[in-house]
């Protein structure tokens, strides 16, 4: 069986989203199908834009597909339980080695850190998914809960530049704990559908996820992006700074701080 799924839409909120929602479905009864899961602003240009097995690597394949089906024709499971999450998606799927390795490489630093995730470009002004909340607000929050905690860093990540940089400069004005960062440049996924350099920039993106899944703590505003760091790592304590405006898993489940 080959199971064909097609996005245009961010990774972490439609390809990877759709493709776990599935995989209950899969496990009951028993299939390890062949995967064909495009993206065209994530996927890799050398075999159609699949995201399969540059990004993901499934862990089991049984038999020559004989049969074409389409994701959507699955039944979607609701997810509401983060380790059940990271179930189903241990048991199918592991990221690509060069992303675990750059992860490991940018966490080398992590201890009693705090992860923050700041969601940027087209959900900064307008959200039908959560309210919005500014870079003000969003610091006034990080200072509340280093006061509540102990960390002795804070690790900074964005899809856009500009806010990584508003972050940085204003933290180390604003504590004295170590501010840590990647060089890898943020990109917003809408834009790279033409890029030829999409699955490197891709792949630093997954990267930064699971950086963000060895943090001790994270504040985050709502995206699929951070919130799959809690689905890698369930036991993460993780709190969105902003109110949900629908049920969705994984952010509506997150406490709210």
């Amino acid at each position: 069986m080959k199971v064909h799924s097609s996005s245009d839409q961010g990774l972490f909120g439609s390809s990877l989203f759709w493709l776990l929602n599935r995989l209950p479905y899969f496990f009951e009864k028993k299939l390890y199908p062949h995967w064909e899961i495009i993206n065209i602003n994530h996927g890799d240009p050398a075999r159609k834009n699949n995201i399969i097995p540059e990004i993901l690597k499934p862990k089991r394949v049984d038999k020559l597909p004989t049969k074409r089906l389409n994701l959507d024709t699955i039944p979607a499971y609701n997810f509401t339980d983060f380790k059940e999450a990271n179930f189903y998606f241990n048991h199918y799927f592991e990221f690509n080695e060069d992303m675990i390795k750059l992860s490991k490489h940018i966490s080398k630093d992590f201890k009693h850190t705090l992860g923050i995730h700041f969601r940027g470009n087209d959900k900064s002004k307008t959200n039908h998914e959560a309210i919005c909340i500014n870079t003000n607000q969003f610091i006034r929050k990080i200072i509340q809960y280093k006061r509540l905690n102990k960390f002795e860093s804070i690790f900074i990540s964005s899809d856009e530049l500009k806010l990584k940089e508003r972050l940085k400069e204003d933290l180390k004005k604003l504590t004295d704990l170590k501010i840590l960062y990647t060089d890898l440049a943020p990109a917003f996924h809408l834009d790279q559908k033409n890029l030829d350099t999409k699955l490197d920039l891709t792949k630093n993106a997954v990267a930064e996820m699971l950086a963000l899944s060895q943090c001790s703590h994270v504040l985050k505003s709502h995206s699929a992006f951070s919130g799959w760091a809690k689905i890698i790592n369930p036991d993460l304590e993780m709190y969105r700074v902003n109110k949900c405006k629908n049920n969705w898993f994984p952010d509506y489940y997150l406490p709210e701080f």
